[in-house]
Formats: structure tokens, sequence, C-alpha cells
């Protein structure tokens, strides 16, 4: 399991001035690594976690190498924005069905490369570094202007693709699925005595302990909260401080 507190960007959103004729967005986004960050606009993955804009005509890649420190904030430079007023608000909400296109993708690369002004990207795809993390969002138009939403995070680590999941059960992702993780919920809802350590997948529900999931496995074999079959079993430890 990847602790989401170890991603190279701590949060990302966008503020854009927005009117009738012109919506031009400049992304923002707080990182505290040393890193490259590569905005595309409408792009989809091909392989090994490389990007290709699908309109290139429309914006032009933009990479900033940055050197590491903590809590700082790249904001995309002037006269690098898009004119969002080429796409329909339609087509900004959501990927593209089919074709896995993602409105806002934002790639970050740790890098050992000296602080160096703006460059544009010639080809994009034809490297590929070796940590990577990649966010694919949607555009949500907000009063006058747009809020990024996070659809999926992806690692890209030695040549290897992760997609980052949330855990049912871990904190605050629970409350949000309607799975209450507060105290006294953190005990195993079988035998309700033992902490809950283990995930079922693919519904990614955290409720049992070790010991009584392989029973169920023998079993019922589906989740006690969804009912949904279990397909395989993930034991998560979590170190708890006081």
């Amino acid at each position: 399991m990847i602790n989401r507190e170890s991603s190279l960007v701590q949060q990302a959103y966008v503020a854009i001035p927005f009117s009738r004729t012109m919506a031009v967005m400049y992304l923002l986004v707080h990182y505290d690594v040393a890193l490259r960050i590569t905005i595309f606009y409408f792009a989809k993955e091909e392989l090994n976690c490389r990007f290709v804009p699908v309109f290139p005509e429309a914006f032009e890649p933009v990479r900033v190498p940055f050197q590491k420190g903590l809590g700082q904030r790249f904001q995309q430079p002037p006269g690098t924005g898009i004119d969002l007023g080429f796409f329909e608000l339609d087509d900004l909400s959501k990927p593209s069905p089919g074709e896995d296109v993602f409105p806002l993708v934002i790639s970050a690369e740790t890098c050992m490369l000296p602080h160096s002004s703006d460059e544009h990207v010639d080809d994009p795809t034809q490297s590929t570094s070796a940590h990577m993390q990649i966010t694919q969002a949607i555009l949500e138009k907000n009063g006058n202007s747009f809020q990024a939403k996070v659809i999926r995070q992806i690692l890209w680590v030695d040549g290897v693709r992760y997609e980052l999941r949330e855990i049912y059960g871990i904190g605050s992702s629970a409350a949000a699925e309607g799975f209450d993780d507060s105290d006294p919920g953190k005990e195993c809802v079988i035998c309700m005595t033992e902490p809950k350590d283990t995930a079922a997948l693919p519904c990614r529900h955290m409720c049992m302990c070790s010991e009584c999931a392989k029973t169920l496995r023998l079993q019922s074999n589906k989740c006690p909260i969804c009912r949904q079959p279990i397909e395989e079993l993930i034991e998560i430890k979590i170190n708890s401080t006081h």
C-alpha cells in the first residue's frame, strides 16, 4: 500500500479568470520535492505511462523544473494558459468515454535538474522518468472560475505502473462511502474484538481482521459490508500513535 502522504504533489487546484469571450486557465500546484511538472490538457495515456495531447493545436504541453523545498507553489507562467472557450463545458467536466482522455493531466517527475526557466515540451512522449506521479482530473465550473476534481492518480516507479485507490475503512475515506471508521468501529466487524487490518478486493472495504478474513474466504466469500464477491484479500498494517 502506498500512503497518500508520500505523494510528490500534495494538492492541486486551478484559478481561472472567466468571461464570455475568453477563459484562460492557469494551474497552481503545491509540492515539496525536486521535480519537473508537465501540464497537459486533453491528453491520453500510451505505453510506459506516456501522455499525448489530442488537441496539440490548442495547447502545447509545458514542462517546468523545480528544486526541492518545503511548501512551495508552482503557478503556471503567464502566456502558457489555455483558452477554455475552445471546448464545450460538457467535455471539460468528464473524461472522454472509451478513449480515456482527461481534460487535465499533471505529470510530476522526480529529477536532479538545476533550477531553470520555463520550457515547452518538444515531444513529451520521448522520455519517461524513473519516478512519476500522474494526476488526471476533470474541470468543473464554479461560479466565475473552474475547479479541478481529481479522478485518478498513477504512480510510475522503476518501470512499474501503480494506480492509487482509496481503502474504505482507513481514516476519512470511509466516511465518504458511508462506512463509519470512528471509535468504536475500529474492530473487525465479524469478531468485534480484533483490530481490522484486512481489506477485500475489488470493493476495497477494510473491515476485518486477518483471521476472520481467511475464515470468510472459505465460507461465503462475500464482503460483509457490501456483499460483493471477494477476489483477493490484502492485509494492511497500520501503526497507531497515541
